[in-house]
């Protein structure tokens, strides 16, 4: 409570005119000592600092959200798709090397080629199977991938985008492939097909680069995938491959075909851990991403007063 003083009115002798001597008004200490922290001033002060750090943080910062489960299941599904794809490849190869093998070693029948090859159809087929498998399980984790980095960190992404370039990339491999490199009759046909090839395998890159960005995520297993996956298309067209292999009676060929078979089938494989490594770098940098900025956002509010 303040005290005032205030001087009692005085008369001037000569005149008779009154004057007041000059009032002070002190306010009252509190009980922490300070003259203006009254609970109500504090409570005032409060309010202001917690609008003031309000609108200082961006509203993005409090709209974090935690990632949609699922894209570890889709990753793995992936990654086994692709390593499946190699082993088949692999079985291709085991199964023309024997043969080969066998007919260095004692000759062949006609009935043992016709039921090789006709295994190696069968690991076609189911080659073909895992194939078409892969394409919407990668779709489908792009667009969870990318749902989650713009969860995790509030800046827009279109989950759309990725798919669609996934999508584009694997129809222009096809394309190019048997409108370009398949009739082509000189190297620089050849190589001219094999340049759009890897264009389009880029593209996918480029858009999974911006997901990898936003997240903060390791990038460096996208581009050993990207490479890989080149590689692979090459092999593929250049050699030969279990989708590609021509079933032959003439003997000399089998061990450079089941070589082949052996090189791509590893190609696959590497390709298939540098796909997971990739997923999962982008899976932890939004999962990362998502902790840092929760609990910075809580650390704000608490010292703003809203918790």
């Amino acid at each position: 409570m303040a005290v005032a003083e205030i001087a009692n009115q005085e008369t001037d002798p000569s005149g008779g005119r009154r004057k007041a001597a000059r009032t002070t008004i002190v306010p009252a200490a509190d009980t922490d000592g300070d003259p203006a922290g009254t609970p109500a001033r504090r409570a005032a002060r409060r309010s202001l600092t917690g609008e003031r750090v309000r609108a200082a943080v961006p509203r993005q910062l409090t709209a974090a959200k935690p990632p949609i489960p699922g894209a570890r299941l889709l990753r793995l599904a992936l990654g086994g798709l692709l390593f499946l794809m190699s082993l088949a490849s692999l079985g291709g190869a085991v199964v023309v090397l024997l043969l080969w093998q066998q007919y260095r070693d004692s000759g062949v029948l006609t009935t043992q080629v016709d039921r090789a090859w006709d295994l190696v159809e069968n690991l076609r087929l189911v080659e073909r199977a895992l194939a078409f498998g892969v394409v919407p399980v990668a779709l489908a984790w792009a667009v969870l991938a990318t749902l989650n980095a713009r969860r995790a960190t509030g800046q827009r992404r279109n989950p759309a985008v990725p798919a669609i370039a996934i999508l584009a990339g694997v129809v222009g491999v096809w394309v190019i492939g048997s409108e370009i490199v398949a009739p082509a009759e000189s190297w620089i046909e050849r190589s001219v097909g094999y340049v759009l090839q890897a264009i389009a395998i880029i593209v996918p890159l480029l858009a999974l680069e911006r997901v990898a960005e936003t997240a903060e995520a390791r990038r460096r297993p996208m581009h050993v995938t990207v490479l890989l996956a080149i590689a692979g298309v090459v092999v593929l067209q250049e050699r030969t491959g279990l989708s590609t292999i021509v079933p032959t009676d003439d003997a000399s060929v089998w061990g450079m075909l089941g070589v082949d078979l052996v090189i791509l089938a590893l190609i696959q494989a590497l390709g298939a851990l540098a796909a997971n490594e990739m997923a999962r770098a982008i899976e932890e940098g939004s999962r990362h991403r998502y902790d840092l900025r929760s609990r910075f956002s809580e650390s704000v509010l608490a010292q703003a007063g809203l918790d």
